[in-house]
């Protein structure tokens, strides 16, 4: 008896049933892709959280060795520069530079002269100025992870924003006001008066609103309206650090330009920014924080009486 074989038919997807299957993942790609998008910015807000707290840690760990917290520059030559006293040359020292030895970066620290400048940023013609390859990088925690833009080097010869591959900062400390034109002693503006200024800083016992009612630095974002606009950690230009008085957080150049003006906190981070209080703690701030209530923070003896924010 002759033996029968049964011939199987071959089986597979239908194209049909292939796209269905694609159609599927796709669906799914879909779904996945915003939340692995937060979790990825969740993960970058919270470095950055931890940068400002690094930062605050190390201003008190300055305070604690100087009894002061760092000078907001050292003869810095902006467009005010005539506040310096008579015979006294530009440096433009920061106080990011001699926060150095605090925050893991003594090396750089170590190779950077403070009896030579470290920018040439001069407005007003003095003379004087000169720079440091010592401060020619890049230092990860004066940066947001969250800010996708450059943050240099940058080059430039214009008088007040003279720096030669200087990169910026996305976290300011925090200067009365633009154009000073005063030593930070001699500002005497209650309702303005910050912690840094020019050849000085406030010591603890100056906060009279509170530690923790009084902003010591604000996030900014690396892109600014024009490429001069600073603050760099390594050298003063003349538009460069936060002042909270004079821009509200996040605040557009203007209505066909939405990127910030000179002396504007913000941040990449959706609705705000973080913020460094005198005290050590960081809190994110809504840029619809009233505008009043942001200078107020921002002074240390204004005598405000602010609310919940």
């Amino acid at each position: 008896m002759a033996l029968k074989f049964q011939r199987r038919s071959k089986q597979g997807f239908t194209l049909i049933e292939l796209l269905v299957v694609i159609a599927i993942i796709a669906i799914l790609i879909a779904l996945l892709l915003p939340a692995v998008q937060q979790a990825r910015e969740a993960a970058r807000r919270s470095t950055c959280k931890n940068n400002m707290k690094q930062l605050g840690l190390a201003l008190h760990n300055y305070h604690d060795s100087h009894r002061i917290f760092p000078p907001g520059d050292i003869n810095a030559g902006g467009y005010d520069a005539g506040w310096l006293p008579a015979g006294e040359e530009m440096r433009n020292h920061t106080a990011y530079m001699f926060l150095l030895p605090f925050l893991d970066q003594a090396a750089i620290y170590n190779e950077i002269n403070f009896s030579l400048p470290t920018g040439n940023s001069d407005g007003s013609s003095i003379g004087g100025g000169g720079y440091q390859t010592a401060t020619e990088r890049k230092v990860v925690v004066f940066l947001c992870p969250s800010d996708g833009y450059s943050a240099g080097p940058y080059t430039s010869t214009s008088g007040a924003y003279a720096v030669r591959n200087a990169y910026r900062t996305s976290y300011s400390v925090l200067y009365p006001w633009y154009n000073m034109s005063t030593s930070y002693d001699a500002y005497n503006d209650n309702t303005r008066k910050s912690m840094f200024g020019h050849n000085g800083a406030a010591r603890i016992r100056d906060i009279q609103d509170g530690t923790s009612m009084t902003m010591a630095m604000m996030e900014t974002p690396l892109e600014k309206q024009s490429a001069l606009r600073g603050p760099f950690w390594s050298a003063y230009v003349a538009t460069g650090a936060v002042a909270p008085g004079y821009r509200k957080i996040n605040a557009p150049y203007d209505a066909t330009d939405d990127r910030v003006n000179w002396y504007t906190p913000g941040s990449e981070h959706v609705g705000g920014c973080h913020v460094l209080f005198a005290d050590g703690a960081v809190r994110f701030i809504s840029e619809n924080i009233d505008f009043n209530t942001q200078k107020a923070l921002g002074s240390i003896r204004g005598g405000e009486v602010i609310g919940d924010f």
